[in-house]
């Protein structure tokens, strides 16, 4: 890392390993520390809405879970890093279909603003009043609400990507019907790897954000869209392409239950993916904090090996 600006993202792992074995006063203790190393190296913090709902689905196990600690630790820590005193509220990364609104089309749709405002006040209950936010959102059940949608949306990340590969898949086999399994496989690979799968992937998110906010769009503003997408966000598309890649040279299948409890949460890295692009985040570079073997395969690839670090790593940098 230079001496350039930047805000640093901690994805869920790492708040928890940063927490684990501490109690929470422990916790905002060693946060406030954190915050005056990063305030020397001008580092701005903010907390990825994902990594806090993923904690947050977590409490539902109760005292007796084994991430239940970690978790509300991890929450806390999170809440205290990237609150901003000046705002009385925290400084929140939300899910990427808001930032896409705003990028592509100029438009934040109000029910998903509205969202991520009562999320970051959720995560500032615990910064406020723990005991009581632990008995309200229990009683409100928010923890397993928060689970639930979770699941949902993974279930339907893995429905989607699987899909999409059946989709290339169907359009090779109307031209190829009798094609035999491995040279379909190859085929799908190269389309993949080869073909224009960048400028797929990016017109159909364009075309499905154009749907759920009810634009019309003509062919000519949906291809330079999606053009401009792609070079926007060239490692989100990216890690699209590697989770294809990767099901279809494994022969994964996303359903299973090895995928269920690993690939699942594929989809919680690329919607990471988002913040680390080409723009800015309030003119910084963004520096994601993992030890994601995955994501930081990625990032690597498409040349942003310095814009990631796991969490020892970058506390050695501060120090």
């Amino acid at each position: 890392m230079s001496d350039n600006k930047y805000a640093v993202l901690f994805d869920t792992n790492s708040y928890r390993t940063f927490v684990r074995g501490k109690s929470t006063e422990e916790t905002i203790i060693a946060i406030e520390e954190l915050k005056e190393a990063e305030n020397q190296k001008n580092i701005k913090s903010f907390g990825v809405v994902i990594a806090g709902m993923e904690m947050l689905g977590n409490l539902v196990e109760d005292e007796a879970g084994i991430n239940y600690k970690d978790c509300l630790n991890g929450i806390i820590a999170l809440i205290n890093h990237c609150y901003d005193e000046a705002e009385q509220a925290p400084r929140l990364i939300p899910q990427p279909f808001m930032h896409l609104c705003r990028s592509f089309f100029d438009v934040i749709p109000s029910d998903m603003e509205e969202k991520v405002k009562n999320l970051g006040g959720t995560f500032n209950d615990f910064k406020v009043d723990l005991d009581r936010a632990l008995l309200h959102h229990k009683s409100v059940n928010t923890f397993e609400n928060t689970k639930n949608f979770i699941n949902t949306e993974e279930e339907g990340f893995a429905n989607q990507i699987t899909n999409f590969i059946d989709g290339i898949k169907g359009e090779i086999l109307i031209k190829h019907p009798n094609i035999a399994k491995k040279e379909l496989r190859l085929k799908i690979l190269d389309f993949i790897e080869n073909g224009s799968f960048e400028y797929i992937h990016s017109m159909a998110i364009i075309c499905a954000i154009a749907i759920k906010l009810n634009i019309s769009l003509t062919e000519h503003e949906i291809n330079k869209r999606a053009q401009s997408m792609y070079q926007s966000f060239p490692l989100s598309v990216g890690f699209y392409k590697w989770v294809c890649s990767k099901i279809v040279t494994e022969s994964i299948d996303m359903n299973s239950k090895a995928s269920k409890e690993k690939r699942w949460n594929w989809l919680w890295d690329y919607q990471i993916s988002f913040a680390i692009s080409n723009s800015t985040i309030d003119n910084r570079e963004a520096i994601l904090v993992t030890a994601d073997k995955d994501i930081t395969e990625i990032l690597r690839s498409y040349g942003y090996q310095n814009r990631v670090l796991t969490i020892t790593e970058y506390l050695d940098y501060l120090k």
